[in-house]
């Protein structure tokens, strides 16, 4: 595997020009993951939603970097597009998905969008508004549903309840060939608690950091050889 398509990062669904719809993602795993593939030689394409400069892959380019940072020496290729919606992130992917060998799914893409955005701020008035929501696109299923043999697919799903049993039916309803278990107290923070499942079993990986993590799924990936 040499050419890597990693989504990472949340997504903004905005309602108004200001306000939006999203969650806590800080895209901290998906920068892992990305420099772990770097590290091995592979050659990264990467999607993120919006998050600061300095959680995007290959920021910290001093000549050692902080233990298991990568450094400025050690960047191999590395290409970063960032985008804001679900739509923008699928229309990216969808560019870059024929080219890769491996794909993961990290990011944390807003289930929901506003049917209608307003070109004006909402006021702030004394009473409830409402707004009607409609789904996002469902960017691993759309762009799976046409993954090649030769392709591998990881994703991630984060849970607050049944999780192993949610997870396995988004790997099969996505035509995932791995997914990584995790919970809302993995959002924003350096660690959490990580399973790895895919369709010949489980298993558990406890309490990591997200460094380690990346590690974990990218030797699973070499054991499939």
């Amino acid at each position: 595997m040499k050419k890597v398509l990693i989504l990472s990062g949340p997504t903004h669904e905005y309602f108004d020009p200001v306000r939006f719809i999203g969650n806590a993602s800080s895209g901290k795993m998906g920068k892992a993951l990305a420099e772990e593939a770097l590290k091995r030689g592979m050659e990264v394409e990467f999607i993120s939603g919006p998050v600061p400069d300095a959680n995007l892959p290959g920021r910290d380019r001093s000549p050692s970097g902080p233990s298991g940072a990568l450094g400025e020496h050690a960047l191999p290729d590395l290409n970063i597009t960032r985008v804001t919606s679900a739509e923008e992130m699928l229309a990216a992917a969808q560019k870059k998905f024929a080219a890769a060998d491996l794909i993961i799914f990290a990011a944390a893409v807003a289930d929901f969008q506003p049917l209608e955005k307003s070109a004006e701020k909402f006021p702030k008035v004394g009473n409830n508004i409402t707004i009607e929501l409609k789904p996002t696109p469902d960017i691993a299923a759309a762009l799976c549903a046409n993954k090649r043999k030769d392709q591998i697919a990881i994703g991630f799903a984060l849970q607050t309840h049944d999780g192993e049993t949610k997870a396995r039916k988004k790997l099969v309803s996505k035509n995932l060939d791995g997914i990584v278990l995790n919970t809302p107290a993995t959002l924003g923070a350096e660690s959490g608690l990580f399973t790895w499942i895919d369709k010949q079993g489980l298993e558990n990986w406890n309490s990591l950091n997200k460094v380690d993590c990346a590690k974990r799924i990218f030797i699973r990936l070499e054991s499939r050889r």
